[in-house]
């Protein structure tokens, strides 16, 4: 599971439309984009799926072109091999034209670390922390898909001899999003780890 309390401020990519859900509830949907630097200067866009409460009254409101500022809980799946980033939205408003696209919030992870474990690291000031790579699965049809985060973790508390290779854990951190091999990378900056007792 990879969920994230985020909010957003992109441009609408396609235009809402009504649908109707499993309860016979009507909702928006429409996608967004925002634009994502890597560490290298690489830029790509992260297209966001985001349904909201309303009906076809609000449709026109959520345009191609226009400039939209987002609250919600941000889910991260993976199927057939593509990774889907879908909000669900508890607001939603038009924002100013010249406002700055930015994706932020913070996220809630369970998965598995991998194998290669956890690596001890000092940044440029010579302060330790540690490194670590885990996968979250989704299960489509019989297909198993995984997503993987990678987690930085400053200021380790002692006595976490469970962080290594093949733990299953919980973690929450800041969401942070790059580039890498012109693909979206999902990184957390750590602020709470524990096992994961499944």
């Amino acid at each position: 599971m990879i969920k994230c309390n985020v909010s957003i401020c992109a441009v609408i990519s396609r235009a809402a439309s009504v649908k109707n859900g499993k309860e016979g509830n009507s909702f928006l949907s429409f996608n967004v984009k925002v634009p994502v630097e890597g560490r290298d200067g690489s830029k790509k866009d992260l297209e966001v799926s985001v349904s909201l409460d309303g009906d076809k009254s609000k449709a026109s409101v959520f345009a191609v072109g226009r400039r939209v500022n987002l609250i919600g809980t941000l889910m991260v799946r993976k199927k057939g091999g593509k990774t889907y980033f879908n909000l669900r939205a508890d607001s939603a408003e038009l924002a100013n034209s010249k406002s700055d696209n930015f994706i932020k919030g913070t996220m809630e992870f369970r998965g598995k670390i991998g194998k290669k474990g956890v690596e001890e690291k000092t940044d440029k000031h010579e302060k330790a922390y540690k490194a670590f790579s885990a996968f979250s699965s989704d299960k489509d049809s019989d297909k198993i898909e995984f997503t993987w985060v990678r987690f930085l973790y400053f200021n380790p508390k002692e006595g976490e001899d469970f962080l290594q290779a093949n733990t299953y854990v919980e973690v929450k951190g800041d969401l942070q999003l790059g580039v890498y091999k012109d693909e979206i990378s999902i990184d957390c900056r750590v602020s709470e780890v524990a096992p994961w007792e499944l």
